[in-house]
C-alpha cells in the first residue's frame, strides 16, 4: 500500500507487485484521495474538546489517522474505527490537559502534540545512553502514576511510546489505547511482546 499526506489531504493507493519493482510514477498514479469524512472525525457534540490554535508552534507533532491500518480496516469494513480512535485519544488528552505532568507529552488541541526528536528505542539505537537510569525510570513511573491517579491507564507502554526530551527526561506519548480504568479496550490495545497476555485476551483497561 501507499499513502501520502498533502495539506491534510490523505491519498491512498495499492499495487499488486513487489515494492522494489514499482516506479515513483506508478506509485503516484495509483493514489486516490480518501474522503475526509471517512478517516477524520466530526467535531463531537457530546465532548468538550480544545481546538488547536491556527498558528502552531514549530516544535509540534500533528496526530493523524493511522494509515498503516487503512487497508486492513478497509478489507474488514471497519474504517469508521480510524476517526473513532482519534476522538478517544483526544478525550484522554483533555483529561491530561487539565492535570498536566512534565513527563507526559504536551497537548495543544485536537490533535496537536509536542514534538521530540527521539523515542527511547531510537535514542538508544543511535548510540545515546541514559546517564541516570534510576532518575529516568522514576520520572517515567511518576508520569504513569499521575495518569492512574486520574483514573486512566495508558495500556500501551513500550519504548516507542516514550520520547526523550532535550533535557533527557522521559515523555510519555500515544494515548490511543488510553481508557478509564476498568473500561473495555477497542481496536487499539497494546503492542505484541509488551503485554503480559495474548492480544486477544487484552480487553480491559488496567494498571
Amino acid at each position: 500500500m501507499f499513502a501520502a499526506v498533502e495539506d491534510d489531504m490523505i491519498y491512498y493507493g495499492q499495487l499488486n507487485k513487489p515494492k522494489m519493482g514499482i516506479s515513483f510514477q506508478e506509485a503516484t498514479d495509483s493514489l486516490t484521495r480518501i474522503p475526509d469524512e471517512e478517516i477524520f472525525p466530526r467535531w463531537p457534540q457530546d465532548l468538550t474538546l480544545t481546538m488547536a490554535p491556527e498558528e502552531l508552534p514549530p516544535d509540534v507533532f500533528v496526530k493523524r489517522p493511522r494509515l498503516a491500518l487503512y487497508d486492513v480496516f478497509l478489507e474488514h469494513q471497519v474504517v469508521n474505527l480510524l476517526p473513532k480512535g482519534l476522538v478517544e485519544e483526544a478525550e484522554a488528552m483533555e483529561v491530561l490537559r487539565s492535570q498536566p505532568h512534565p513527563c507526559i507529552v504536551g497537548y495543544h488541541g485536537c490533535l496537536v502534540l509536542g514534538r521530540h526528536l527521539y523515542d527511547l528505542n531510537n535514542y538508544l539505537k543511535n548510540g545515546h545512553a541514559i546517564q541516570d537510569k534510576e532518575l529516568f525510570m522514576e520520572s517515567l513511573g511518576s508520569a504513569i502514576h499521575h495518569l492512574h491517579s486520574l483514573g486512566w491507564a495508558h495500556n500501551d507502554l513500550n519504548p516507542t511510546n516514550v520520547l526523550v526530551a532535550e533535557d533527557r527526561r522521559p515523555v510519555l506519548i500515544d494515548f490511543g489505547s488510553a481508557r478509564r480504568i476498568g473500561d473495555k479496550l477497542s481496536t487499539s490495545r497494546g503492542t505484541k511482546d509488551w503485554i503480559d497476555c495474548e492480544m486477544k485476551d487484552y480487553t480491559t483497561s488496567e494498571t
